[in-house]
């Protein structure tokens, strides 16, 4: 086992999805492959970001209609496995950004709009970062907000926690909501922080990084939308003894 001094939440967020890709693409530094999921969540992620840049009186569904069609311009149908994919991925990310950030157009601008925030957990010994996609704060609330194409439970577990712990070592303030919107099936997931919170996302956050320092935690993954777009099958088919046997981290 080796130590490591940072983490990110890409990094967390690729290693969850599966050890192997996260090996070849951190430690082999092979080139890293793009997905239509990847392209479609850069989409959404620059749709909200204009919206909330917008004043008050221009927030409204029209507009994010407008920003749909402005980026989704140039998105290549080739990227997906069907047409008929494309198009309805297309309908669902407009209809559920239309219905959930249309309830935003009178609010006032956030503290913070895809902010990218570094610090050091000293019970973690390492520097940790996290994105702040949308970040609400008033004198009696403070939010937090993620648009997410698709997320597994996996991967809002890990968010929930990373945002408790930032929240509470960065900003000392406990959120009164964490919230996420998964927008291929229009689902809200709000959770509401308990005063236990901070030290069970510490905990979850050592666990996994003590499981991204021991080489024998890269296994395959079983997910079969990921394995179907991997550019790495050739080397899972390697023997498993020969890739445990490295020393992973420097």
């Amino acid at each position: 086992m080796n130590q490591i001094q940072s983490i990110t939440e890409e990094n967390l967020k690729d290693f969850i999805t599966c050890p192997y890709k996260f090996y070849f693409e951190v430690f082999e530094k092979k080139k890293r492959s793009i997905n239509w999921r990847q392209v479609v969540q850069h989409v959404v992620n620059k749709v909200v970001y204009s919206f909330y840049q917008l004043p008050a009186q221009h927030r409204h569904s029209g507009k994010v209609l407008g920003l749909v069609d402005e980026y989704w311009s140039k998105v290549s149908p080739q990227i997906f496995e069907s047409r008929i994919q494309y198009y309805m991925v297309i309908a669902k990310i407009t209809d559920y950004l239309m219905e959930n950030i249309h309830a935003e157009s009178k609010k006032f601008p956030p503290l913070f709009l895809f902010e990218k925030l570094n610090t050091y957990i000293e019970e973690l010994d390492v520097d940790l970062s996290l994105t702040f996609d949308v970040a609400e704060w008033s004198d009696s609330s403070f939010v937090i907000k993620k648009y997410l194409v698709d997320a597994t439970p996996e991967m809002l577990r890990l968010y929930y926690h990373l945002s408790i712990v930032f929240s509470e070592k960065v900003l000392k303030r406990t959120p009164k909501s964490v919230e996420v919107v998964t927008l291929l099936d229009g689902k809200r997931h709000v959770f509401i922080p308990t005063p236990e919170d901070l030290q069970e996302g510490l905990n979850y956050l050592q666990v996994m990084k003590y499981s991204i320092e021991d080489p024998s935690n890269y296994f395959k993954t079983n997910n079969v939308n990921e394995c179907n777009v991997c550019p790495f099958h050739k080397e899972c088919d390697q023997d498993t003894n020969e890739f445990t046997s490295k020393k992973y981290l420097s």
